[in-house]
């Protein structure tokens, strides 16, 4: 990578999908293209940042690091000062949701109050969030789509020919939002133009982006039964054996682990998060190499020692974050924003609950660390293709009006409800009511992104833990050899992602040999990871990075 590319300086090249053929047909492939910079500058939004008279960060932010809020504002700026719905038509949405679904339309004041301020009502088909790929899979099968549909980065690399899927679904939005055009959504145009980039499939752009943290997940603990059993957090792999034998208690339905940990042990191990460069100058996927190997290995250990949560060991999309508020688990792995998250729903109920995030560690002591790199964009928000010019335009509106940034009364709605009635706030921080609990999900949020903000001062040290921790770990983010160019994940490639990595789970739980694995990674190579690694050589080729 050259020293000069940045995650905010984004280079940005598109190579196109591989597009299969049924099953049924003789398979070929297309051996890609990758599209120029400058073609994607006359596709996306040029940046204009969204400016809070007054609102500066306590801890100032870096290109890794978001800015850090320790108190709240005392006003909240207006950002949009029309109502972005004026046609009288309901909006259909599916979002994902991890965590209780809350009352639907008409039982729920928040709903009411914020269709009121929008001047329209959005109607969410909300789906469970550990299950939601499998449900994407089939509405996109179905070709009928919602108004808006919300798709997470990391189910959407699963789905074998999803590029082709969304350029007959959804709606191209350069026509609304290229270069200038974007000033009409000034919100939108306050995202970082890498995002925006990450949001072009196939030579169209379709996704409104959420706008990524860096770092694509942490190692948890339950701090307050660590504590109580007088053990310290991991410091390795190693310190994680360890603890699975020291938490586990069966009888007393403690257990240490819940699911996602292998992605740690993979990191901790030094896996790449998708290809290496090799000492002879070609490329090698993650499932190819001996630390994702010996990763596969140590996971059979936790497993074999009893230490997952039954849950868990049973379905590997089980809800951890309820798992973990329960007190049954104590340590694993989720994404950042997952700690504010879980303090909000569990802290009410259970005022030791205290959850605590991990320093980046190494499988053994002393081992090398190293981060993965998140891709600029984290999710995507796609609107109905065919809807016509004027609803289009709305439905940008309604985007561009739930991207508000922190500091604006809209963000404040969308993420907390209505002061007095969703929140009180209490020696400048807010304090989530009984009724605000039970209403207020994450829902309008998934309509849009908006700029990343460490703002959650209402938790007791959050704000600044977080900001040390993402500024450690920001030193050790791993050199990606695709960093700052836009690879769109070749169809047959995708299309085998579940059923490898089901074969690796089967190894975790023991209804496969370890022995088995070369085997799965030779199937995987036939199957069409060889065909993707040349794919993937050629880009890098073309750009300078082999």
């Amino acid at each position: 990578m050259p020293p000069t590319t940045t995650r905010r300086g984004f280079l940005g090249l598109v190579g196109a999908s591989i597009l299969v053929a049924g099953c049924a047909e003789k398979q070929t492939a297309s051996k890609g293209t990758a599209v120029a910079a400058d073609k994607l500058k006359s596709l996306v939004p040029t940046r204009v940042p969204f400016e809070i008279p007054g609102l500066r960060p306590d801890l100032p932010g870096g290109e890794f690091v978001a800015p850090g809020f320790l108190t709240r504002p005392a006003t909240m700026a207006q950002a949009v000062t029309t109502k972005p719905l004026t046609s009288g038509k309901e909006v259909t949405a599916m979002t994902p949701l991890w965590g209780t679904v809350p009352p639907g339309l008409g039982s729920n004041s928040y709903y009411d109050i914020v269709n009121e301020r929008l001047g329209g009502v959005v109607r969410f088909n909300i789906s469970d969030g550990n299950t939601y790929g499998q449900k994407l899979s089939t509405l996109l099968a179905s070709g009928d789509v919602p108004d808006m549909v919300c798709v997470p980065q990391w189910e959407l690399i699963k789905i074998a020919h999803f590029t082709e899927a969304a350029n007959k679904l959804f709606a191209d939005l350069s026509p609304y939002l290229a270069g200038d055009k974007a000033k009409e959504f000034p919100l939108l145009a306050n995202y970082d133009t890498a995002a925006w980039q990450y949001s072009v499939f196939g030579g169209l752009l379709q996704g409104i982006p959420w706008q990524n943290d860096p770092f694509p997940f942490a190692t948890f603990v339950r701090q307050d039964i660590l504590k109580d059993l007088g053990l310290e957090q991991p410091r390795s792999g190693d310190d994680l054996l360890a603890l699975g034998k020291a938490i586990t208690d069966a009888k007393k339905k403690r257990w240490a682990f819940g699911g996602g940990m292998e992605q740690e042990m993979q990191r901790a191990f030094g896996a790449p998060r998708e290809w290496r460069k090799k000492a002879d100058g070609t490329l090698e996927y993650k499932y190819e190499t001996a630390e994702w190997a010996a990763s596969i290995e140590f996971m059979t250990k936790l497993f074999a020692g009893g230490w997952v949560h039954p849950d868990i060991v049973a379905n590997k999309d089980a809800d951890n974050k309820g798992i973990f508020g329960s007190g049954q688990m104590v340590v694993y792995r989720d994404g950042l924003g997952s700690w504010h998250e879980n303090l909000g729903r569990f802290q009410p109920d259970n005022p030791k609950f205290d959850q605590q995030i991990v320093a980046p560690y190494p499988a053994t002591p002393g081992g090398k660390v190293i981060m993965w790199r998140n891709e600029p964009a984290s999710m995507f928000a796609f609107i109905k293709k065919g809807l016509g010019d004027a609803r289009t335009r709305e439905l940008l509106a309604l985007a561009n009006w739930t991207s508000a940034p922190f500091g604006t009364q809209e963000y404040e709605l969308v993420f907390n409800g209505v002061e007095g009635k969703h929140y009180t706030v209490e020696d400048g921080k807010i304090k989530q009511t009984a009724l605000g609990r039970k209403e207020v999900a994450p829902t309008y949020m998934f309509l849009s992104g908006r700029p990343n903000a460490n703002e959650k001062s209402q938790y007791e040290g959050l704000v600044q833990a977080l900001y040390d921790w993402e500024t450690q770990a920001a030193k050790l983010l791993e050199n990606d050899p695709f960093v700052g160019i836009r690879v769109e994940t070749p169809s047959k490639m995708a299309g085998l992602v579940t059923p490898t990595e089901d074969k690796m789970q089967e190894i975790f739980r023991g209804k496969r040999p370890v022995s088995e694995w070369p085997k799965i990674v030779k199937e995987w190579q036939e199957q069409g990871g060889n065909e993707a690694r040349e794919f993937y050589m050629k880009v890098a080729r073309e750009n300078g990075r082999l």
